[in-house]
């Protein structure tokens, strides 16, 4: 089956560039192009999309993250990914707050584009090295009032590789529904509202490593 994607940007050289590129991927069907967040709306009412690569700042009555809003809301199936030249940590973190399962700056590499959208389709959150080093900058600590139990520290160090509740279920040995117990363990002790924000926390707490 081939993932239908959504192309949100106001630069007609970037929609058609993308577009293109895109066309060339056997299992990627472009399914439209919106020059603005509320053109992609009303495009997702008769054109569902998998993925929709967002750009941030757009002109109109509706910017990049208003759109991640209003689409996480209406669609919540719509997988948000973030394609955009701007690296302001407020913006990224808005972004993600928003809704977004991604982030990406516009200088990444093709294959690494194509990659991205697999990945995020399949349930995961993408974010570049650079990205998450913005998001994940801030004061350390060293200590949770709750710990993490030794199981809750395996599913954690598994989300941070990326994999689904399906896949940290194969890797750990355990049925998908106890990792969706651990994780809801996990999000309250770093007091966190989902993944990407439970991964960002642990970096900054240490848990992880970047």
């Amino acid at each position: 089956m081939r993932l239908k994607v959504g192309i949100v940007d106001d630069h007609p050289v970037v929609r058609d560039g993308l577009k293109l590129f895109l066309d060339t991927a056997d299992d990627i069907e472009v399914t439209f192009s919106a020059n603005s967040g509320d053109q992609a709306l009303n495009f997702l009412q008769s054109n569902m999309a998998d993925v929709v690569l967002m750009d941030l700042v757009m002109p109109g009555p509706m910017d990049g993250l208003e759109a991640i809003a209003e689409i996480a809301k209406r669609f919540p199936r719509v997988r948000i990914l973030v394609l955009t030249s701007f690296q302001d940590p407020q913006r990224m973190r808005s972004a993600l707050r928003a809704g977004a399962v991604g982030y990406l700056e516009k200088t990444v590499k093709p294959d690494e584009l194509l990659d991205a959208i697999r990945q995020v389709a399949w349930g995961k959150t993408v974010l570049e090295p650079r990205v998450l080093k913005v998001l994940a900058d801030g004061p350390r600590q060293t200590f949770l009032v709750d710990p993490l139990t030794p199981r809750e520290q395996e599913v954690l160090q598994a989300l941070g590789q990326g994999l689904s509740n399906k896949e940290i279920a194969n890797q750990l040995h355990i049925a998908e529904k106890t990792v969706k117990v651990h994780m809801s363990h996990i999000f309250s002790k770093l007091d966190a509202y989902d993944r990407t924000q439970a991964v960002l926390i642990a970096h900054r707490l240490g848990l992880l490593s970047l």
